[in-house]
Parts: structure tokens; C-alpha cells; sequence
């Protein structure tokens, strides 16, 4: 049996010119044999130029990725903080409601939500203080 190789049964190994539909292709490094300075003495050196171009591309990309994550971790953070306190402003109107109406039953349970979600909202505030200590602390190195 005789097997006929085509264009298809050659795969480009080099992961900077191979497709880009490769999954998680954007995050890999650069092969240390690419950093290495070496004058082929050939005529025509842009194609080594151009895997640098690619590779600084690349890694443009995935350091503004990253800048964008950061930013929306941070929105995320301080809008979970307002939607606790929002929260607890609603419960603790329901539980003035139901004051004003004579519901015991119905104040317990608002002032019982409003505390939780008081205290839902000093949790995050501590711990997401702690976090924004860790992300200023990582912006600066």
C-alpha cells in the first residue's frame, strides 16, 4: 500500500506562522532559538524580522487583554458593592412599608434582609479592598 502525501499532510510547526485558528495559540512564548542573534549571511532577512513583528504583535495583544480584564474587574468589583447597598436601601424601605402598615412579620423578615445585605456589602468592600492593594501593587512592577 502506497501512501500519496499532499499539501494537507504537511503541518507548520512554528507556532508563529502556523494558523490562527489554533486554540490558546496567542498565549505561547516565543522559542528561546528565535531570541538568539545569528547572521545566516543570506540576502533576504526579512523573514526572521517578520517573526519578531508577529511575536511583539502577539504579545501587544495579550498585555492589552490583560489591561482590559483588569479595568473590568475592577467596574465589577465597585458595581457588586453598589448592588449590595442598593439592595440593602431597598430592604430597609420595605421594612419602613411595613412598619407604617403594622406587618411584624413582614418588618422582621425586610430588616433581616437589609442587615444581610449590609453586611454582604461591608464583606466585598474588605475584601476587594485587599484585592485593588494586590492589582495597584502588580500595575506597578
Amino acid at each position: 500500500m502506497k501512501l500519496e502525501l499532499g499539501k494537507t499532510s504537511f503541518r507548520n510547526t512554528n507556532p508563529c506562522f502556523a494558523s490562527n485558528s489554533k486554540s490558546a495559540q496567542q498565549n505561547e512564548s516565543l522559542a528561546w532559538f528565535w531570541s538568539v542573534e545569528v547572521d545566516l549571511g543570506g540576502p533576504d532577512q526579512s523573514w526572521n524580522e517578520e517573526v519578531y513583528r508577529v511575536h511583539w504583535l502577539r504579545a501587544k495583544a495579550l498585555q492589552d487583554r490583560w489591561r482590559e480584564e483588569m479595568l473590568l474587574v475592577k467596574l465589577e468589583m465597585d458595581w457588586t458593592c453598589k448592588f449590595f447597598l442598593w439592595k440593602t436601601t431597598q430592604w430597609g424601605d420595605h421594612m419602613q412599608e411595613s412598619l407604617e402598615k403594622c406587618l411584624p412579620g413582614h418588618r422582621c423578615y425586610a430588616g433581616r434582609q437589609s442587615q444581610m445585605y449590609s453586611l454582604l456589602a461591608q464583606d466585598a468592600q474588605a475584601a476587594f479592598q485587599d484585592l485593588q492593594n494586590v492589582l495597584i501593587e502588580a500595575r506597578d512592577e
